[in-house]
């Protein structure tokens, strides 16, 4: 289904549209809070149609990040389905004469950076974690990916990045520990951005 995503700039925007729905978390975290499914049920993420806006915010809860004060921090992948998971995503319903891009699957964690007391971090989809920590190792000798991240802070954007390494090891084996940029997000309007 085509549909706008919709605006997102504080956690009041997202909380009415999860409220009750127990397959939803509010994490709070020593920075904020962390928004995040849990389970997906028939219903999590239906739409009624393009105009539906509580199906559209409850495909922005993958780990959706806001600050103390309840400000956006982080805003990663929208939550999309595999080829015939759901009516939308049915071969025939698929239009692939639109503008699309086709990506390897890789076999690893979604990293993107927030600011954490006046320093850039890690984050997985529950904040700062033990992998995302394995990330800013990686990164400390890399420090291209700081830099780039903090650019994409400055202008709204959330760089949203895959690690893979054996030391978070899924199902694939990779013979090197590797941060790769995969996309990127306005984080108000949740448009996909080309870099």
């Amino acid at each position: 289904m085509k549909y706008k995503f919709p605006d997102i700039r504080t956690i009041d925007d997202v909380l009415p549209h999860i409220e009750g729905r127990s397959e939803f978390i509010v994490a709070e975290r020593e920075f904020g809070t962390v928004i995040n499914y849990v389970v997906s049920m028939a219903d999590t993420f239906d739409m009624t149609g393009p105009d539906d806006i509580g199906g559209a915010i409850r495909r922005e809860c993958r780990g959706i990040i806001f600050d103390q004060e309840g400000n956006l921090m982080s805003r990663p992948f929208h939550k999309f389905f595999n080829i015939s998971e759901k009516e939308e995503t049915q071969i025939h319903a698929i239009n692939m004469s639109q503008p699309h891009v086709i990506m390897e699957k890789m076999d690893g964690s979604m990293i993107r950076p927030i600011w954490l007391y006046g320093r850039l971090r890690l984050a997985t989809k529950m904040g700062v974690t033990d992998v995302s920590m394995q990330a800013e190792v990686f990164v400390a000798e890399n420090p291209r990916y700081m830099d780039f991240a903090k650019w994409c802070i400055s202008n709204e954007i959330t760089p949203i990045f895959e690690w893979v390494s054996n030391q978070q090891r899924i199902v694939l084996d990779y013979p090197k520990d590797d941060l790769i940029l995969i996309a990127a997000r306005h984080m108000i309007t949740g448009e996909y951005i080309r870099l």
